[in-house]
C-alpha cells in the first residue's frame, strides 16, 4: 500500500522504514488519497475503506495491522 500511495502522489511518509506496518505516515497518505477521490470529513480520515482501497489497486494484504487497528 505504501508504494501505491506514493505512486499516486500521496506521500505523507517521513521514511521508507517499516513500510509494511501501518503507521502515522500511512494515515496521512491514505487521507490525502481519499481527498483526491473526493471524500470529505470522516470519509477522508486515513483509514482505508473498500472503495478507496479498490481504486488504489494495492496488493493484498496491504499492511500488517497494528494492535490499535479498529476491527469491524
Amino acid at each position: 500500500m505504501h508504494r501505491r500511495l506514493v505512486a499516486e502522489g500521496c506521500n505523507g511518509y517521513e521514511s521508507n522504514a517499516d513500510a509494511d506496518v501501518w503507521g502515522p505516515g500511512d494515515v496521512q497518505s491514505d487521507a490525502t488519497w481519499q481527498q483526491k477521490l473526493g471524500f470529505e470529513g470522516d470519509d477522508a480520515n486515513g483509514i482505508p475503506g473498500k472503495s478507496s482501497s479498490d481504486r488504489l489497486r494495492a496488493p493484498e494484504p496491504p499492511f500488517r495491522e497494528p494492535a490499535w487497528w479498529p476491527h469491524a
